[in-house]
């Protein structure tokens, strides 16, 4: 039986701390010597193959001289504590025993901002329960999945959004999402109401990437940025089928922050993006819901 990879976390501390051993320069020999540990167990844990507890992460930070105060020994810590995903997993653990919650769900609820693209769905944390059905039970590969526990997982997941220090949410959507049918009518028009009152909430900003933008910023296809508070760093995320691509050198997230900046520019203003919505909720509920993209082109028209 293959193990499991090392997490996203456990990676990122070994990284850090190979980095701050080889910038005082010390060899694996000499670091070994001075935290009185073995080499092996000193490699393992830069090598990301054992999980560090968090006394003995803040240990080697001290004694290789970090400050207790320190930024970079506080994100150590938080990076072998792992933050608010254990209360989480803890209230949700009959759910949990039967979702397969993977890394990205624990890593967004230790994350204090995420910023979403999604081009043709509503992201997660913004779907109402129907709207959540509805996808789930699109996808082939869910025929055997216990769909109420996948949907209770999914709205589970929203904790997020309403907790203390809340999780700050940035998202543009294509166009195309408010327009095509995911379930019932009955389940867009819900669905949509249920946008405009999450922008009302300080913590949640939408936009609406036209139809009419000349410029697609984001034409390889949708993704996320987390910031992760435990541990304080950034990482790319870039849902598959069957797994997540996790994206976390500095130039790969740049790159990633760069295509942001653009999407948030070419898109619709929050103010617009609301009476985008509201205009497509009257098309579902006079039951003329938007089929063609010539009629919605028209309608951007001056």
């Amino acid at each position: 039986m293959s193990k499991r990879p090392p997490t996203v976390r456990r990676r990122r501390l070994g990284t850090q701390l190979r980095k701050i051993r080889e910038e005082r320069g010390l060899t694996p020999d000499e670091a070994a010597a001075l935290l009185m540990m073995s080499k092996s167990a000193l490699s393992r844990m830069e090598n990301a193959q054992v999980v560090a507890r968090a006394h003995e992460v803040d240990y080697i930070a001290m004694t290789y001289g970090l400050p207790e105060d320190d930024d970079l020994r506080i994100a150590l810590v938080g990076l072998a504590t792992g933050g608010r995903s254990r209360d989480w997993i803890r209230h949700h653990k009959e759910l949990n025993r039967a979702a397969n919650y993977g890394e990205y769900v624990l890593l967004e609820q230790d994350a204090s901002e995420l910023f979403s693209y999604e081009g043709d769905l509503i992201p997660g944390l913004l779907q109402t329960p129907g709207y959540a059905r509805a996808v789930l039970t699109s996808v082939p590969k869910n025929a055997d999945r216990d769909i109420d526990q996948a949907v209770a997982f999914r709205i589970a997941r929203q904790d997020a959004l309403t907790r203390t220090n809340p999780l700050v949410v940035k998202a543009v959507v294509g166009e195309a999402v408010l327009c095509q049918w995911v379930g019932t009518p009955e389940v867009m028009i819900h669905q949509l109401r249920h946008l405009l009152e999450l922008q009302g909430r300080p913590n949640i900003e939408l936009q609406v990437l036209p139809f009419t933008a000349a410029r697609k910023p984001a034409l390889d296809g949708s993704f996320g940025i987390l910031h992760v508070e435990a541990g304080n760093f950034p990482i790319v995320v870039i849902d598959g089928l069957l797994r997540s691509l996790f994206l976390e050198e500095e130039e790969e997230v740049a790159a990633y922050r760069d295509i942001q900046a653009r999407l948030c520019m070419v898109a619709l203003s929050e103010t617009e993006t609301r009476e985008r919505i509201k205009r497509a909720i009257q098309h579902f509920e006079s039951g003329q819901a938007e089929g063609t993209v010539g009629d919605l082109l028209a309608e951007e028209q001056p």
